[in-house]
């Protein structure tokens, strides 16, 4: 189940979209208060120095120095300065969607972790504040490659814990849906045999796909089977008509023309590069 668990987590990752709201240094003001609201942005906070309050979802917090709290997006939560000196902080406010889907609405995180390396934390926020305040061309891009690395940092340091997929109807749908297509990648899986697994109409099905995965079905199932074609590539001395067989691909003509479009080298030409 745990490998079941990964591989869906992995595939949800790899369609990720992130974007950055607001990020800022701050010393919080002794106004600095909020009651059980819902933002509809995800929040980080790495707490520097000070005193505060927060509760996230029902569960109370006081933030010390050295972690960094995650608040999801459409969790209650509140925060208030308390007696003592008021945070000094380091903090934004981030999109991350997968397909229409908040990603922490499909998986479990913990609400903060204990940073061992400070100083890197503390430079990725720099740069990310830096890059989000720049009036540069790139500024924007640059502010995403940044919040990307966060998001992946506290997903693995996270994943320390635990790293759980939320217990969902439509998680447990997608689960069928990756388990269906990684056990038949070898065959010419059809929307309607998709559809059929999960119990939809084949038009709704590929709007619940899009929902979920950030890309149509068939954009998955191709990702896919170039995926396991790279690893028999890279992996064994299987000739290219038996991995275009593995793979789906009724001939290889087909199979090297869609391979070379989608890594720039015909199979032999990457076999030879990874071997």
């Amino acid at each position: 189940m745990a490998e079941e668990r990964n591989t869906l987590i992995k595939s949800f990752l790899s369609n990720l979209h992130v974007s950055v709201d607001t990020a800022a240094f701050t010393k919080c003001p002794l106004s600095w208060r909020d009651m059980d609201y819902k933002p509809d942005y995800n929040k980080f906070y790495y707490i520097m120095d000070g005193k505060g309050w927060l509760e996230i979802d029902g569960m109370e917090y006081y933030p010390r120095s050295g972690q960094l709290f995650l608040m999801p997006a459409g969790i209650k939560q509140s925060y208030s300065v308390i007696d003592g000196e008021p945070f000094t902080k380091y903090w934004c406010h981030f999109g991350a969607t997968i397909g229409e889907v908040n990603l922490f609405d499909i998986i479990n995180v913990p609400y903060f972790i204990n940073i061992t390396d400070r100083a890197m934390v503390e430079d990725i926020f720099k740069r990310l504040a830096a890059f989000h305040n720049s009036g540069s061309l790139a500024s924007s891009l640059n502010a995403r490659g940044v919040l990307y690395a966060l998001v992946a940092y506290y997903l693995e340091e996270a994943s320390k814990q635990y790293l759980l997929l939320k217990d969902s109807e439509s998680v447990e749908k997608v689960l069928e849906l990756v388990k269906y297509i990684d056990a038949n990648i070898s065959t010419n899986i059809t929307i309607s045999a998709l559809a059929e697994r999960v119990h939809y109409h084949p038009n709704y099905f590929i709007r619940f796909f899009n929902k979920h995965f950030g890309i149509s079905p068939a954009r998955y199932i191709l990702n896919k089977k170039i995926e396991k074609a790279k690893i028999l590539l890279s992996a064994c001395n299987t000739s290219i008509s038996e991995v275009a067989c593995q793979t789906g691909f009724s001939d290889v003509c087909h199979f090297s023309k869609v391979f070379k479009s989608y890594t720039g080298f015909s199979p032999s030409e990457y076999r030879k590069i990874v071997m």
